[in-house]
C-alpha cells in the first residue's frame, strides 16, 4: 500500500512539475502543406479555421493566450542570422531570452498587446532541405506567466518542420 501511495505521489509530482494538468488533453497539429507540426493542449486552445493559403493555424485560449503556427517558402533565402536580424522595432525592445541552435532560434520577452502587458515566445526553424521557414509565435497576458510557461515549454519542444 505504501508503495502504491509513493507511486501515486511521484506521478502527481511529475505532472505538477511538467505544468501539465491531468485534465489537459494534448493533441498534435500537422500542416499538410509545409509539414510544420506541434502539440498543444486542446482543452486550453481552440483551433481557428485555416487561412485561404493553408499555411498554418491560429489557436486561441479564452484567457487571452494565443498560438500562431505556420510555414512558408523561404523566397528571400533567409538564413538564421538574417531572419533573427529582421525582428526589430518596439515589439522586440524587451527581449529577455535569445537562443540559437543548428537550424533554429528563439526570442522571448514582453510587449504590450491591446494595452495588456504580455509575454511573447517566438521560435523559427529554417529548413534547408525543404526551403521553408517554420514559425511558432505564442503570446499570453504576463499575469498568467506561471500557468503558461510550462505549456509554452512543452509546445516549443514539440514544434518541428521537415
Amino acid at each position: 500500500m505504501k508503495a502504491m501511495l509513493t507511486a501515486a505521489a511521484l506521478a502527481w509530482l511529475a505532472t505538477a512539475l511538467s505544468g501539465a494538468s491531468a485534465d489537459e488533453r494534448w493533441t498534435t497539429y500537422v500542416n499538410d502543406r509545409f509539414g510544420t507540426s506541434l502539440s498543444y493542449p486542446a482543452d486550453v486552445f481552440v483551433m481557428q479555421p485555416p487561412p485561404e493559403n493553408d499555411d498554418g493555424r491560429t489557436l486561441v485560449a479564452a484567457d487571452g493566450g494565443k498560438i500562431l503556427v505556420f510555414g512558408g517558402y523561404n523566397v528571400m533565402d533567409e538564413t538564421l542570422a538574417s531572419k533573427r536580424a529582421s525582428l526589430t522595432g518596439l515589439d522586440y525592445a524587451f527581449i529577455v531570452y535569445d537562443a540559437t541552435g543548428k537550424n533554429w532560434f528563439v526570442v522571448s520577452g514582453s510587449r504590450a498587446i491591446g494595452g495588456v502587458k504580455s509575454v511573447f515566445y517566438e521560435k523559427y526553424i529554417v529548413s534547408a532541405p525543404s526551403e521553408t521557414i517554420h514559425s511558432l509565435i505564442v503570446t499570453y497576458p504576463a499575469a498568467l506567466k506561471a500557468r503558461y510557461d510550462p505549456i509554452v515549454e512543452r509546445v516549443a519542444a514539440s514544434f518541428a518542420g521537415p
